[in-house]
């Protein structure tokens, strides 16, 4: 399964994913941490992947290979990518398919455009089950498993908060959600996206911004 994360700041969007893949079989079950959830399309656009991992990656390796070179800004893209995964899925309309083989997916197209020469941040969802219409995400999108990372949000999420403070809480509500739902692990991937482009967080600085359990309980001792 998945967590991904797309938050605004004033001017810039933080970006957020696991990296765990999990399959079931019926009597076992399989979990790769390698899955990249996260991909760059433009200097100012990004998509992040949920559900399905075979057909999301198939829609994204096709979308780039046609990318229209003049596309930059997140509005731009969303738009145009919309329009693909609705021409892709007219392909199929008539194709036989039984009901056991329909899967559940769906993307954040998430990044800036420029505007009067301010960065203004936009987040977008579409979904195969609802024809992939796009939708304008606000204040935030959380999806795939996000009951925790939504109840951190809705405690402390605030409009004006900083790079660092909303890094902190992306991969704090990540990471919540990794000790509690083995469907949601591996390393924790994430991007910061603004006016000078898409840029990865490192992995040393994702650890930093992430509180572990026993340091939070060593924290409580120490206070009371």
């Amino acid at each position: 399964m998945t967590l991904i994360i797309a938050v605004p700041g004033e001017d810039f969007v933080i970006v957020g994913a696991d990296s765990r893949g999990v399959n079931d079989f019926g009597s076992g079950r399989v979990e790769t941490n390698i899955h990249r959830k996260i991909v760059r399309i433009t200097k100012y656009a990004s998509i992040l992947m949920y559900g399905s991992a075979e057909e999301c990656n198939q829609l994204v390796e096709k979308y780039r290979e046609q990318l229209n070179p003049e596309l930059e800004d997140v509005k731009s893209v969303a738009e145009d990518f919309c329009r693909f995964c609705q021409d892709e899925e007219r392909v199929i309309a008539d194709v036989p398919r039984h009901p056991d083989s329909w899967t559940s997916f769906g993307f954040i197209v998430c990044g800036i455009k420029i505007r009067d020469g301010s960065a203004v941040p936009l987040i977008y969802n579409l979904r195969n089950y609802n024809g992939f219409r796009l939708g304008l995400c606000t204040p935030y999108a959380i999806k795939g498993k996000p009951l925790i990372a939504h109840y951190l949000f809705a405690r402390d999420y605030r409009n004006e908060m900083t790079v660092n403070e909303l890094c902190k809480l992306t991969a704090q509500a990540i990471f919540d959600t990794m000790q509690i739902d083995g469907d949601v692990g591996g390393p924790i991937r994430m991007a910061i996206i603004d006016s000078d482009g898409t840029r990865e967080v490192s992995d040393s600085d994702v650890n930093n911004y992430v509180e572990t359990w026993h340091y939070r309980n060593l924290q409580r001792i120490i206070n009371t």
